[in-house]
């Protein structure tokens, strides 16, 4: 059961491995499409602004009577107006996107740059994932519309007036507030709020956009209440309370499912499986048994060299430490000394002096 276990961890580990090296590829995937959809936006943008500066240049030296029409032939209905795939903003990536928009449709905001700077307008749409909001009247420019579109929205006229979105940066929510003087209210620019009482919620996996506060003041800035979408209700349709009554809970273990989904939903023989069966475990204990009974045979079977080593060892086991005997002690120490004597001969005969012996060495 061990090695099923160590397996198991081995290929959860291999496939974790596996799945952040497909997530960090797609992740700079996803990077380099945006950067490369950014950069077409922009060289679109730029070379739209560059033709129209020359035209302007061309118009003015040529004069009022002299100045070319250059609303004819295919641009004869569409001259001045933008293509629908130039003005998509292409989507944040996941660690740039923000995590809390203090806008939300319905709200009134000033917009802070471009041709429309100082208008204010009702937001009717936050694209959180792009970093830009959408506000009514506000940006508008002219957009030629694809012929495949007109056919599927019955509407007639190849340009149509949007509101291009804008940077949610330029924008600044508008809010009447009393003034502190007289009372009445007034519309206020709101620099900055923050994110107040907000919790998670598990049911979506997200956070909840809470209450919004002007920090340094008590002053909660209520969200935009958002009307009740209508339904035309009919004498055949059915209650709502019938339909949110729960009659029936279907339980995996138990009738009408039968007793094999487990293994179906599971993968019975998947690598990945953490929790088995008891047959299974049973099973995988009884090799495990097997292969150390095998190991023990393993030991018993010896060649004549171990079985002599270990004779060897069972024997000096037995008998012990041996004491040396007298006679023996004196024939090392003789030995001893002879030795030592060598040693010193040699010793004076090459360093030419004399090599004084302590009484005990003698």
């Amino acid at each position: 059961m061990d090695k099923v276990i160590r397996q198991t961890t081995r290929a959860i580990r291999v496939k974790t491995r596996k799945i952040d090296k497909t997530a960090a590829h797609k992740e700079r995937g996803e990077a380099w499409a945006a950067f490369q959809q950014k950069n077409r936006l922009v060289r679109a943008n730029g070379a739209n602004i560059k033709n129209a500066r020359i035209n302007r240049q061309i118009d003015h030296d040529a004069g009022t009577h002299l100045a070319p029409r250059r609303d004819v032939g295919d641009k004869a209905t569409t001259y001045g107006s933008m293509s629908l795939y130039d003005i998509t903003v292409p989507e944040l990536r996941k660690h740039l996107q923000p995590h809390w928009v203090p806008f939300s449709e319905g709200d009134r905001v000033v917009v802070l740059q471009g041709r429309d700077k100082g208008r204010i307008g009702e937001v009717t749409e936050v694209m959180r994932e792009r970093g830009h909001v959408r506000v009514k009247g506000v940006n508008v420019i002219d957009v030629k519309v694809p012929e495949w579109m007109n056919r599927e929205d019955n509407s007639q006229g190849e340009i149509q007036g949007v509101p291009r979105t804008v940077p949610m940066e330029d924008v600044r929510l508008v809010y009447p507030l009393p003034d502190p003087e007289t009372g009445i209210p007034r519309d206020v620019i709101i620099d900055r709020l923050v994110r107040v009482n907000y919790s998670f919620d598990k049911s979506k996996g997200e956070w909840t956009d809470g209450d919004r506060l002007i920090p340094g003041t008590n002053t909660l800035i209520p969200w935009p209440v958002k009307a009740d979408p209508e339904y035309e209700d009919f004498e055949d349709d059915t209650l709502r309370i019938t339909v949110e009554e729960q009659t029936f809970r279907p339980y995996l273990l138990y009738p009408p499912m039968p007793s094999t989904v487990i293994d179906e939903l599971r993968n019975k023989f998947s690598r990945y499986r953490t929790r088995h069966d008891w047959q299974y475990e049973q099973k995988k204990e009884l090799e495990d048994q097997k292969t150390e009974k095998r190991k023990e045979l393993v030991k018993g079977m010896r060649t004549p060299l171990q079985e002599l080593a270990e004779s060897r060892r069972v024997r000096k086991e037995e008998e012990g430490e041996r004491e040396l005997s007298e006679e023996q002690l004196e024939a090392i120490g003789e030995v001893i000394a002879r030795e030592r004597g060598k040693v010193v001969g040699a010793v004076r005969g090459r360093v030419g002096f004399k090599v004084v012996l302590h009484p005990s060495d003698s």
